[in-house]
């Protein structure tokens, strides 16, 4: 009974300690996909903020991410990330 309780709170402390590591890494992808954004045109530099709305997927990570304007202009966006680099970005809406 002791060895289940301490493998379940090993499992616990192990997986809450990731949480940090996500969450760094998705506004690492966050940030990519602004700067991939602002480099196709999209959006003009220092006049937008990004905003994360979603994400997933495995090997390729698919981003949504809102740009919203200094005038309140709003642009949704859908990135791909594979490999830290954006291999696709579109606009969505």
């Amino acid at each position: 009974m002791l060895n289940k309780a301490l493998a379940s709170a090993a499992v616990s402390v192990a997986f809450f300690a990731t949480l940090p590591a996500n969450a760094a890494s998705w506004d690492e992808q966050l940030n990519l996909c602004a700067a991939a954004a602002e480099a196709e045109g999209l959006v003009t530099a220092g006049e937008y903020r990004a905003k994360f709305l979603r994400g997933g997927g495995g090997a390729t990570k698919k981003l949504t991410i809102e740009l919203i304007g200094d005038n309140g202009e709003t642009r949704e966006a859908l990135c791909k990330i594979r490999r830290g680099k954006v291999s696709e970005i579109e606009i969505t809406a």
